[in-house]
């Protein structure tokens, strides 16, 4: 009888992973490396730090196209211009389309958050309750399909159906409705 061997695996950690204590959250695949082109030499490639998000896995699995995930990461970033950076935007974001009108006390944001909060409403009314759902949940909570399809009460055939949906409605709302407002580079 004959012993296989198995290949060990390289499990090496990056020394910019090392550099800047995030062992767990590599390890966990919480945080991705990717190679990008330095803005100040475009000749020079940098090696950078970014968060996994739970619409990058959706694009692996072809569920969503590029232009959608490029959608999606536009969202998040209004998102942020709109309530400033918080522990937890998710839970802002989702109060915010839910309790329109406890914000219209005793809350004065400034003129690029007022037009963000412009953008994002008009996008909610656009995309309806449902897909506004979806896509909160996806952009700023980064839930993974099978805690959207929990939290929804939706079978997970039926749910890519519904990501995808989600994901074509707001791509077209940003292309022709909401497309000619600036939108920062992402």
């Amino acid at each position: 009888m004959s012993v296989v061997k198995r290949k060990k695996r390289n499990k090496s950690i990056p020394p910019i992973i090392e550099l800047h204590n995030l062992e767990k959250r590599f390890a966990a695949r919480e945080i991705v490396l990717e190679i990008g082109v330095n803005p100040a030499n475009p000749k020079k490639k940098e090696t950078r730090i970014r968060r996994q998000c739970s619409y990058d896995r959706l694009l692996s699995r072809c569920v969503i196209t590029q232009k959608q995930r490029d959608c999606l990461d536009r969202f998040a970033i209004l998102c942020e211009q709109s309530v400033g950076r918080t522990k937890n935007i998710y839970a802002t974001i989702s109060d915010l389309f839910h309790n329109k009108h406890r914000y219209g006390r005793n809350f004065e944001p400034t003129f690029r958050q007022s037009r963000a909060f412009e953008k994002i409403f008009k996008i909610r009314n656009m995309l309806g309750v449902f897909n506004s759902d979806i896509i909160v949940m996806l952009a700023i909570g980064n839930m993974d399909c099978q805690e959207i399809g929990k939290r929804l009460n939706i079978e997970k055939n039926k749910l890519y159906g519904n990501i995808n949906s989600a994901c074509i409605r707001l791509e077209e709302i940003m292309e022709n409705d909401i497309g000619k407002i600036y939108y920062p580079p992402i």
